[in-house]
């Protein structure tokens, strides 16, 4: 079911399986205030509809126009306010790109060290192990 579309983002929500599917923007020529707003729909979305599981595809989008230090600042306000949610699982579909990927995961040991998370982060390649592993019981 379609939950939301606009210019950067699209949220996808499997019922039967508790699943919110969206790919993580292109986030080329995007302003950080823009960025803000979709962080906002997606954590508006998860708590409106009480979703449990969050895959995100990141193997799409592209950083061109942020800084490293934007993007980790944009993946920590992502990561606070996921907080605010009853998620319980993140799957993340990795991309090629080695610098945006220890980013990532400077960012996940961050969040799992001092932002006491509540929720299981894993890094895939591919969709069908991040979708199998979401809806695993």
């Amino acid at each position: 079911m379609l939950l939301h579309k606009d210019g950067l983002i699209e949220l996808r929500y499997e019922v039967a399986n508790d699943v919110l599917l969206m790919n993580w923007p292109d986030l080329t020529g995007i302003t950080l205030p823009e960025i803000d707003y979709s962080i906002r729909k997606i954590i508006d979305t998860l708590r409106h509809y009480d979703i449990k599981n969050l895959l995100i595809d990141s193997r799409q989008s592209k950083l061109s126009d942020l800084s490293q230090e934007e993007y980790q600042g944009v993946l920590i306000t992502f990561v606070q306010q996921l907080k605010t949610t009853r998620l319980q699982r993140l799957a993340r579909i990795s991309t090629v790109d080695s610098r945006r990927e220890d980013v990532v995961d400077d960012t996940a040991e961050l969040a799992l060290k001092k932002m006491g998370i509540d929720f299981v982060f894993r890094n895939f390649a591919e969709q069908q192990a991040a979708y199998s592993w979401l809806t695993e019981k």
